[in-house]
C-alpha cells in the first residue's frame, strides 16, 4: 500500500513537472527505466514493471501508459491524449507514430512494427474478449506489423494479425487477420479491396 502510495505522489510530481530534463531524470533514478537519448516525455504518466525507450523519442502531454513491459524504438512519436493500459506488454518499432486519443487494450500483448502509423484519432484496439478471455482457449494479442497505415476511428478486435505494407481504411472494423503484404484493407467487416499495392507509392 506504501508503495502505491508513494507511486501516486511521483506520478503527480511528474506530470506537473515544467521540465522534460526533470521528468526524465526521475522516471530513470525512481523507476529505473532504460530512457535514450534526446528523448522527450510531455506531462504523461508512464507505469510499467520494465521500460526500454529508444534514442530521439517524443511523449506528448497527456497520454497514459501503464502495462507489464514497454518497450518504443528510437525515433517513434506518441502524441497527446493516448491510453495504452492493461497487465500485457506493449511494444511499438522505430520511427513509428501514434498521433491523438487512441485506445489501446494491452490485456493482453499489442506489438506495432517499425513506420507504422496509428494515424488521426479515436481508433482502438482490444485484446480481450468475454469467453475467450476466461478458458484462455484463444490467442487474443494483437500484432501490426511494419509500414502499416491506420486510418482514424478504426477498432481492431483480439487476436488481429496484420502483414507488412498495408493501408487499413478510415473506420474500419478488422475482426480477422490479413497476414498478406501490400494489400489495402477497408469496410466494415473489413476486408481487401485493392492486392500487390505498395500505398506509400500509389496511394
Amino acid at each position: 500500500m506504501a508503495n502505491n502510495f508513494r507511486k501516486k505522489i511521483l506520478f503527480k510530481c511528474i506530470v506537473y513537472c515544467p521540465s522534460n530534463r526533470l521528468r526524465v531524470f526521475m522516471y530513470r533514478s525512481f523507476f529505473n527505466y532504460r530512457i535514450g537519448k534526446n528523448t522527450y516525455i510531455g506531462k504523461s504518466v508512464i507505469n510499467a514493471k520494465e521500460v526500454h525507450i529508444g534514442d530521439d523519442v517524443i511523449i506528448k502531454d497527456h497520454t497514459n501508459i501503464s502495462c507489464g513491459q514497454l518497450t518504443i524504438g528510437k525515433q517513434t512519436r506518441i502524441l497527446s491524449g493516448n491510453t495504452i493500459i492493461g497487465q500485457g506488454n506493449f511494444s511499438i518499432g522505430e520511427n513509428s507514430r501514434i498521433i491523438n486519443n487512441h485506445f489501446i487494450d494491452v490485456w493482453n500483448n499489442v506489438a506495432i512494427g517499425n513506420n507504422t502509423w496509428l494515424a488521426g484519432r479515436d481508433s482502438q484496439l482490444w485484446t480481450h474478449g468475454s469467453i475467450h478471455t476466461k478458458k484462455g482457449d484463444k490467442k487474443l494479442s494483437i500484432q501490426l506489423g511494419n509500414d502499416i497505415y491506420v486510418g482514424s476511428n478504426v477498432n481492431i478486435a483480439p487476436g488481429v494479425v496484420i502483414g507488412d505494407t498495408n493501408l487499413i481504411g478510415l473506420g474500419s472494423v478488422i475482426t480477422s487477420s490479413f497476414p498478406d503484404n501490400r494489400t489495402i484493407i477497408a469496410g466494415n467487416p473489413s476486408k481487401v479491396i485493392k492486392e500487390n499495392i505498395d500505398w506509400r507509392e500509389n496511394w
